[in-house]
């Protein structure tokens, strides 16, 4: 039943919502280091993507499109 799954998705939500409110100090700074080391990451591989895109032309998309995946 779609009302139950929406129901119980914003259930979750809510809970980890609480989890991390409640999470101590330690617990948060790992969170916030963990999610800026992937947003860096990810910036990091898109820029090599586009550096190289500019020195030796566009790839095929089908390779393109795998590395924009490995990057998210």
């Amino acid at each position: 039943d779609p009302l139950v799954s929406a129901f119980l998705r914003r259930q979750q939500r809510l809970e980890e919502r609480n989890r991390r409110q409640e999470a101590g100090l330690a617990q948060r700074l790992h969170r916030f280091l963990r999610k800026k080391f992937y947003l860096f990451r990810r910036s990091a591989l898109m820029t090599c993507i586009s550096l190289r895109n500019l020195a030796l032309g566009r790839p095929p998309l089908q390779q393109l499109a795998q590395e924009v995946a490995f990057a998210n």
